[in-house]
Protein backbone atom coordinates (compact mmCIF):
# COMPACT_ATOMS: atom_id res chain seq x y z
CA UNK A 1 0.00 0.00 0.00
CA UNK A 2 2.65 2.20 0.41
CA UNK A 3 3.53 2.36 -3.29
CA UNK A 4 0.36 4.11 -3.58
CA UNK A 5 -2.01 1.40 -5.15
CA UNK A 6 -5.81 1.30 -4.29
CA UNK A 7 -6.20 -2.65 -4.33
CA UNK A 8 -3.59 -5.66 -3.50
CA UNK A 9 -4.86 -9.03 -4.21
CA UNK A 10 -3.05 -11.71 -1.58
CA UNK A 11 -2.84 -15.42 -1.11
CA UNK A 12 -2.59 -17.52 1.92
CA UNK A 13 -2.66 -16.51 5.34
CA UNK A 14 -2.49 -12.82 6.00
CA UNK A 15 -0.34 -11.14 8.89
CA UNK A 16 -2.90 -8.83 11.67
CA UNK A 17 -2.99 -5.69 9.41
CA UNK A 18 -4.68 -3.32 10.92
CA UNK A 19 -3.69 -0.79 8.81
CA UNK A 20 -5.87 -2.34 6.02
CA UNK A 21 -9.03 -3.92 5.54
CA UNK A 22 -9.46 -7.18 4.22
CA UNK A 23 -12.24 -9.36 2.16
CA UNK A 24 -11.65 -13.04 0.51
CA UNK A 25 -12.73 -12.83 -2.67
CA UNK A 26 -12.19 -16.71 -3.21
CA UNK A 27 -10.63 -19.88 -2.21
CA UNK A 28 -7.90 -22.02 -4.52
CA UNK A 29 -7.11 -25.12 -3.67
CA UNK A 30 -3.25 -26.28 -3.92
CA UNK A 31 -1.83 -29.27 -5.64
CA UNK A 32 1.62 -31.18 -5.93
CA UNK A 33 2.03 -32.07 -9.34
CA UNK A 34 4.88 -33.16 -11.40
CA UNK A 35 5.84 -34.16 -15.05
CA UNK A 36 5.44 -38.17 -16.26
CA UNK A 37 9.46 -38.01 -17.30
CA UNK A 38 10.27 -36.38 -13.44
CA UNK A 39 7.64 -38.88 -11.84
CA UNK A 40 9.41 -41.86 -14.27
CA UNK A 41 12.83 -40.87 -13.26
CA UNK A 42 12.35 -40.35 -9.56
CA UNK A 43 9.28 -42.26 -8.45
CA UNK A 44 6.21 -40.86 -7.48
CA UNK A 45 5.45 -39.79 -3.60
CA UNK A 46 2.99 -41.59 -1.85
CA UNK A 47 2.96 -39.83 1.12
CA UNK A 48 3.87 -36.49 2.48
CA UNK A 49 6.70 -37.94 4.28
CA UNK A 50 8.36 -39.38 0.72
CA UNK A 51 8.58 -35.13 -0.25
CA UNK A 52 11.81 -34.89 1.26
CA UNK A 53 13.17 -37.60 -0.71
CA UNK A 54 12.28 -35.49 -4.33
CA UNK A 55 13.55 -32.13 -5.64
CA UNK A 56 11.24 -29.28 -5.87
CA UNK A 57 10.78 -26.25 -7.68
CA UNK A 58 9.92 -23.69 -4.18
CA UNK A 59 8.07 -20.35 -4.97
CA UNK A 60 10.28 -17.60 -3.19
CA UNK A 61 9.15 -14.17 -2.77
CA UNK A 62 10.89 -11.20 -1.41
CA UNK A 63 14.01 -13.25 -0.36
CA UNK A 64 11.96 -16.05 1.15
CA UNK A 65 10.84 -19.72 0.46
CA UNK A 66 7.45 -20.62 1.78
CA UNK A 67 6.61 -24.33 2.57
CA UNK A 68 4.53 -26.54 1.23
CA UNK A 69 0.48 -26.46 3.23
CA UNK A 70 -1.46 -29.66 3.88
CA UNK A 71 -4.40 -29.77 5.58
CA UNK A 72 -5.07 -31.59 8.92
CA UNK A 73 -8.16 -32.87 10.69
CA UNK A 74 -9.13 -30.12 12.89
CA UNK A 75 -5.50 -28.72 12.94
CA UNK A 76 -3.06 -26.24 11.17
CA UNK A 77 -2.30 -27.39 8.08
CA UNK A 78 1.39 -29.41 8.14
CA UNK A 79 4.28 -27.39 6.71
CA UNK A 80 6.60 -29.03 4.34
CA UNK A 81 9.72 -27.49 3.31
CA UNK A 82 10.56 -29.28 0.02
CA UNK A 83 14.29 -29.09 -1.01
CA UNK A 84 14.57 -27.34 -4.21
CA UNK A 85 17.49 -26.11 -5.88
CA UNK A 86 15.09 -24.06 -8.15
CA UNK A 87 13.52 -20.92 -6.47
CA UNK A 88 11.16 -18.90 -8.21
CA UNK A 89 8.49 -15.81 -7.36
CA UNK A 90 6.69 -16.73 -10.57
CA UNK A 91 4.18 -19.15 -10.74
CA UNK A 92 3.80 -19.88 -14.52
CA UNK A 93 7.32 -20.01 -14.38
CA UNK A 94 7.50 -22.73 -11.77
CA UNK A 95 4.51 -25.03 -14.15
CA UNK A 96 6.44 -24.37 -16.96
CA UNK A 97 9.83 -25.84 -15.02
CA UNK A 98 7.67 -28.65 -13.75
CA UNK A 99 6.53 -29.70 -16.76
CA UNK A 100 9.90 -29.70 -18.27
CA UNK A 101 11.06 -32.14 -15.39
CA UNK A 102 12.55 -29.90 -13.34
CA UNK A 103 11.18 -31.31 -9.81
CA UNK A 104 7.80 -31.17 -8.12
CA UNK A 105 5.24 -27.88 -7.78
CA UNK A 106 3.16 -26.87 -5.21
CA UNK A 107 0.67 -25.02 -7.31
CA UNK A 108 -3.24 -23.32 -7.76
CA UNK A 109 -5.33 -26.33 -9.57
CA UNK A 110 -6.49 -23.28 -11.70
CA UNK A 111 -3.28 -22.60 -13.03
CA UNK A 112 -2.22 -26.02 -14.14
CA UNK A 113 -5.86 -27.53 -15.04
CA UNK A 114 -5.15 -27.63 -18.96
CA UNK A 115 -1.23 -28.72 -18.32
CA UNK A 116 -3.21 -31.89 -16.12
CA UNK A 117 -5.87 -32.77 -18.88
CA UNK A 118 -3.36 -33.06 -21.38
CA UNK A 119 -0.60 -34.90 -19.31
CA UNK A 120 2.27 -32.50 -19.13
CA UNK A 121 1.69 -32.37 -15.71
CA UNK A 122 0.62 -35.38 -13.08
CA UNK A 123 -1.49 -34.41 -9.95
CA UNK A 124 0.76 -36.43 -7.02
CA UNK A 125 -0.57 -37.61 -3.71
CA UNK A 126 -4.35 -37.49 -4.91
CA UNK A 127 -6.29 -35.23 -2.62
CA UNK A 128 -4.17 -35.48 0.50
CA UNK A 129 -2.20 -32.81 -0.98
CA UNK A 130 -4.98 -30.61 -2.15
CA UNK A 131 -5.55 -27.63 0.46
CA UNK A 132 -7.58 -24.67 0.17
CA UNK A 133 -5.94 -21.57 -0.14
CA UNK A 134 -7.62 -18.26 0.46
CA UNK A 135 -7.62 -15.09 -1.91
CA UNK A 136 -7.88 -11.96 -0.17
CA UNK A 137 -8.40 -8.22 -1.50
CA UNK A 138 -6.37 -5.58 0.56
CA UNK A 139 -7.40 -2.03 1.09
CA UNK A 140 -6.64 0.92 2.94
CA UNK A 141 -9.54 2.32 5.34
CA UNK A 142 -11.15 5.25 4.19
CA UNK A 143 -14.25 6.97 5.49
CA UNK A 144 -15.93 6.15 2.34
CA UNK A 145 -14.56 3.99 -0.08
CA UNK A 146 -13.76 5.29 -3.59
CA UNK A 147 -16.13 3.43 -5.99
CA UNK A 148 -13.77 1.66 -7.88
CA UNK A 149 -12.22 -0.17 -5.15
CA UNK A 150 -15.87 -1.30 -4.46
CA UNK A 151 -16.47 -2.33 -7.80
CA UNK A 152 -13.03 -3.81 -8.52
CA UNK A 153 -14.03 -5.71 -5.30
CA UNK A 154 -17.38 -6.89 -5.78
CA UNK A 155 -16.21 -8.04 -9.35
CA UNK A 156 -13.18 -10.07 -8.10
CA UNK A 157 -15.74 -11.50 -5.39
CA UNK A 158 -18.43 -12.55 -7.98
CA UNK A 159 -15.65 -13.67 -10.87
CA UNK A 160 -13.12 -15.32 -9.10
CA UNK A 161 -14.24 -18.23 -7.01
CA UNK A 162 -15.57 -19.42 -10.90
CA UNK A 163 -12.54 -19.38 -12.41
CA UNK A 164 -10.44 -21.16 -9.46
CA UNK A 165 -13.07 -23.43 -8.64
Amino acid sequence: MEGGYDLAIRTGELAEQASVITRRIARQRMVVCGSRAYLKAHGKPRTLDELDQHQAIVYRRLGRARPWLFPRDGAPPREVWPAGRLKLDDLEAIADAAARGMGLAWLPSWLVRERLERGALVRVLGTEGELPYDCHALWLPTPRLPLKVRLAVDALAAALPKLVA
